[in-house]
């Protein structure tokens, strides 16, 4: 029985220099994350780093005042 390859995600290479130091960041940072890929961890960590300052910092304590303010009234119920 013949088996094919599976298809692979279009890719394009894409080399950085570096210290180190940052690649050790990189790779403690990819363990961490867990993603399968280095890929993977590198677009995620490109997404967090581009939405940075687009979000509130302050957007998750205010959903978590709001979300137990909710909770509360559910108590009340």
């Amino acid at each position: 029985m013949i088996m094919a390859y599976p298809s692979k995600t279009p890719a394009a290479q894409f080399h950085v220099d570096c210290t180190p130091a940052a690649k050790s960041r990189f790779a403690v940072l990819h363990d961490a994350f867990g993603f399968k890929t280095k890929a993977a961890t590198f677009e995620a960590v490109l997404f967090a780093v581009s939405i940075k300052d687009r979000i509130d910092p302050q957007i998750l304590s205010r959903i978590e005042a709001k979300l137990d303010r909710v909770l509360e009234n559910f108590d009340e119920l």
